[in-house]
């Protein structure tokens, strides 16, 4: 295990930082920035490999070779890349200056045994929910296309009940709501990319809902429904005219002077 040179800005104590990737593989993204603050820092994963954009591969490559990144690929199994932080912060206890302060990033509470451990040791330690970190971590990677937040938006709220429970169906699921199946797996990949949807080691889809939440609030808002045009009022159409019986027209007189309607008496009728 190699030890970085590298003097932190904030403090003449020597930091350190532990980071689960299995429980929050976003953190990867802001690697560059967290080494500026930490004198080492050490990532574990399990059997999925983080996804690490092209753009970030130079510069990991460049924190790695420097020392002051190490990322640690563990054999599958359940809670793996846990054991194998609880095994280097044990191995860095023997190693590090009395005077260290430890912090792990993860969303699992057991890794606050290795944290107890630390403070046994006399070293400050303390553990940072990774859950609240991925506010900052999306704000960095917002330029997500409006494919991926509308993604986000359908596996998150209500959408989260319905959510595929296997990576097959996940796939099947994002190829048909994607304008090609393309698209949808083109957007899935960014979903996996800052850590919204991670996989078991048997495949299982893991959701952040924390992240999948502030993608979800990118997505463009759905168009309200057109409301119709008003309308103008018609003129009121005379009823047509009907074709009038002449033998019935017979039963009336019209008197011009006094504008009244005259009846015939009954005796006058010829019938």
């Amino acid at each position: 295990m190699r030890h970085s040179n590298h003097a932190s800005n904030l403090s003449d104590r020597p930091r350190v930082l532990l980071i689960d990737l299995d429980n929050c593989p976003h953190e990867i993204l802001d690697l560059a920035e967290t080494a500026q603050r930490y004198d080492l820092i050490i990532a574990s994963h399990g059997q999925q490999e983080p996804r690490v954009p092209l753009g970030m591969a130079a510069i990991l490559g460049q924190l790695v070779a420097n020392g002051q990144i190490e990322i640690w690929a563990m054999p599958s199994g359940k809670n793996s890349a846990d054991f194998g932080l609880t095994f280097v912060a044990g191995r860095l206890s023997a190693e590090m200056p009395s005077n260290a302060f430890f912090e792990i990033a993860s969303k699992d509470k057991d890794l606050d045994h290795a944290v107890s451990l630390l403070r046994r040791s006399g070293f400050e330690a303390s553990r940072i929910d990774a859950s609240n970190l991925s506010v900052a971590t999306i704000s960095a990677f917002s330029a997500v296309s409006s494919m991926a937040s509308r993604l986000a938006s359908s596996l998150s709220g209500r959408g989260a009940k319905s959510r595929p429970k296997k990576r097959r169906s996940l796939h099947a699921a994002v190829k048909a709501r994607g304008i090609t199946p393309s698209d949808g797996m083109a957007a899935l990949k960014e979903l996996e990319q800052a850590g919204a949807i991670t996989y078991e080691a048997n495949g299982v889809p893991k959701y952040d809902d924390a992240i999948l939440n502030q993608f979800a609030a990118l997505a463009p808002k759905k168009k309200h429904k057109t409301e119709p045009l008003p309308v103008k009022k018609l003129a009121k159409l005379l009823p047509p005219k009907r074709s009038v019986d002449e033998s019935q027209m017979d039963l009336f007189e019209w008197d011009e002077k006094s504008s009244d309607i005259l009846i015939y008496d009954e005796s006058d009728i010829p019938f």
